[in-house]
């Protein structure tokens, strides 16, 4: 005859009653939740600090050693960065500039209680000529236009005006669109096209202008001599075909004896800047607690949920062991249980974050994006959750003695 299909034991002591499943599978969720959103919210505030490094076409950059962040002043020497050109596998190099202490845009408004009111704003000086920043909207046309010495691009994402219901669509600098005049640095200044970037840490948004209008806008009147020697970034683009390893090595061999100059890319900045923002702010602690919180809860409700199980099918368990049934199976059981609460937590649990993810894009403007490897870490996390509480919770099994239940 044949042997009838194993009964799936774990799932049905879970699924028999539909009503206190779906509660279990919430009570998962809501952990799954709880991690998921401390944890996009970290990300998002460390991403916000990273946007125009990953907006720069190129591979690899050159940076002051000793600059930190990018909210820091010290650039590296123009003339040190044109050594690089004579580097096989280097196509071309191009200075950027960016400015975050001394340039503010004028508030659009017409009203003359507006006119006097600034904002500090992020400034990103450029060769329009050399392809070097990633804005999509921004045509060739707007590029063209924006050598014309005092006209910028401008950030769509800036800072919302913390006043929607009066002031929908404005920004903290007031009505930014094509066209409008306003100040930067306190010269005049027009408005050719916007792009996406979003605000920071430093400033409530950004804007873009050409080399020159920087040098006579941003830097000469702070600049006793030379206001460009020396840029914030040193950006290079390879030749088609060139290891970046190789190339990344024959400058570091360049600029070794100096030790002037930070060979890098742009992966490597990028990360270089999430830990300078990751250790000298609460970013890391506030939200690695909340992290460690909703694993902690998530981990209790699991125990909660499985030892409620066992205790419930005690008679049960005595009788598979009475009738020859190891520990090794029944325990087995048991983390099969907690597995199922971590797929059946974790689906619904994810749903809810990324719903979650969107709202708190819209409202607050910080780029909450659930990567796969942000999506794989808290899947990890919920697993080991639950697993770990079923490791709890199979001592109570263990423990069961058939001639005290019978």
């Amino acid at each position: 005859m044949p042997q009838p299909p194993p009964v799936p034991l774990a799932w049905k002591n879970l699924a028999h009653d539909k009503v206190r499943f779906a509660l279990f599978a919430s009570g998962i969720g809501f952990a799954v939740v709880l991690m998921g959103v401390q944890y996009g919210i970290m990300n998002a505030m460390l991403d916000s600090n990273t946007v125009l490094i990953e907006r720069l076409k190129g591979d690899i950059v050159l940076i002051n050693p000793n600059k930190a962040s990018l909210l820091f002043r010290e650039g590296v020497s123009r003339r040190r960065v044109a050594e690089a050109e004579g580097i096989t596998g280097v196509k071309s190099i191009t200075p950027v500039y960016v400015e975050y202490s001394t340039a503010s845009l004028r508030h659009t408004a017409n009203d003359p209680t507006n006119r006097t009111n600034t904002r500090r704003v992020r400034v990103i000086g450029v060769d329009p000529n050399a392809d070097v920043l990633d804005l999509p909207g921004v045509t060739a046309e707007h590029w063209r236009e924006l050598k014309t010495p005092g006209t910028a691009l401008y950030d769509r994402k800036s800072r919302a005006h913390p006043d929607q219901t009066n002031h929908p669509g404005e920004t903290v600098f007031g009505k930014l669109e094509p066209g409008v005049r306003t100040e930067l640095a306190g010269r005049d200044i027009r408005l050719v096209a916007g792009f996406e970037m979003g605000f920071d840490f430093g400033t409530d948004g950004s804007v873009v202008v050409s080399d020159r209008t920087f040098e006579k806008w941003v830097r000469e009147p702070y600049y006793l001599a030379e206001p460009m020697a020396e840029c914030d970034i040193g950006l290079v683009k390879l030749d088609p075909g060139a290891d970046p390893k190789a190339v990344k090595a024959a400058l570091q061999k360049k600029f070794a004896e100096g030790g002037d100059v930070l060979v890098l890319t742009r992966d490597d900045l990028v990360s270089r800047e999430k830990s300078f923002w990751w250790k000298n702010t609460p970013i890391g602690f506030a939200f690695g607690a909340g992290v460690l919180l909703g694993f902690v809860v998530g981990m209790v409700i699991c125990y909660q949920i499985l030892a409620s199980d066992v205790a419930d099918h005690l008679p049960e368990y005595a009788t598979l062991k009475a009738i020859g049934y190891s520990n090794r199976y029944l325990s087995w059981v048991v983390l099969q249980e907690s597995l199922i609460l971590a797929a059946a937590g974790f689906v619904p649990g994810m749903l809810v974050t990324s719903g979650t993810y969107l709202l708190l894009t819209e409202i607050t403007g910080l780029p909450l994006v659930l990567t796969p490897g942000r999506f794989s870490l808290i899947l990890g996390l919920t697993v080991v959750m639950c697993v770990a509480s079923g490791l709890l919770a199979v001592g109570k099994v263990k423990k069961v003695d058939p001639a005290d239940v019978f």
